[in-house]
């Protein structure tokens, strides 16, 4: 009966459907992908701009935590409904017993 109250609130959790689809290792190491590649990307080119080092690492790491929450929050709700992404191409084909 208990587990009739608490489920519904499971399902609303984000932590329910990273394990549910892909897994918590998955969207982890995805996440640092991102965040590491745009981090870098916004850091050479805050140093092109002629700002300072600080400057540069501020701006870099905080609109790099901004993207990759903002992309990865995407991809969940994308994959939580089944919407494939050419780019991405990480939810996996259901297999086709009917031959």
């Amino acid at each position: 009966m208990e587990r009739n109250l608490i489920y519904p609130l499971m399902q609303c959790c984000v932590y329910h459907y990273i394990g549910r689809l892909m897994g918590i290792k998955f969207w982890f190491i995805r996440a640092v992908k991102v965040f590491l590649a745009v981090t870098a990307l916004l850091f050479v080119i805050e140093l092109f701009k002629q700002h300072s080092v600080q400057e540069a690492i501020l701006f870099a790491v905080t609109w790099s935590l901004v993207s990759t929450a903002i992309f990865i929050g995407s991809r969940l709700y994308q994959s939580r409904k089944g919407i494939e992404c050419e780019l991405c191409n990480d939810i996996p084909k259901p297999e086709n017993n009917n031959k």
